[in-house]
């Protein structure tokens, strides 16, 4: 999709995506794991209330920006805190919540070290 012809309805946002990863509704239904009257109804603006999921499974069959999709329903794209990520995403309990994102933490730190020492020399 080309920023001039960019669409305004999360139909048309469907359609295009469909059609620029050169696939048929029934193709995309098959993938997706929906009747291709479904998607023909999501694209004809018939059908406004798509899940998160479903959403996403388009994305990931069309290669389209699923975040820009998502957002069609009022879902952020922005990731919640680590911790809060880590624990519900994996199923962890706090203190492994804790564990991952100070991992996380301390190579953020470790590269960002490298990077200064490489400034130096």
């Amino acid at each position: 999709m080309n920023k001039d012809s960019e669409p305004q309805a999360l139909g048309e946002c469907l359609r295009a995506a469909r059609e620029q990863a050169g696939m048929s509704q029934r193709k995309l239904a098959r993938e997706v794991g929906v009747d291709n009257a479904y998607v023909f109804r999501l694209e004809n603006g018939a059908k406004r209330d798509p899940s998160a999921d479903l959403l996403q499974r388009i994305a990931d069959a069309t290669g389209a920006d699923a975040a820009q999709l998502l957002a069609f329903i009022g879902v952020k794209s922005e990731l919640p805190e680590p911790r809060v990520y880590f624990r519900r995403k994996f199923g962890v309990n706090a203190e492994q919540a804790d564990i991952l994102a100070q991992l996380i933490e301390d190579h953020q730190a470790e590269k960002g070290g490298e990077h200064e020492e490489t400034n130096e020399d």
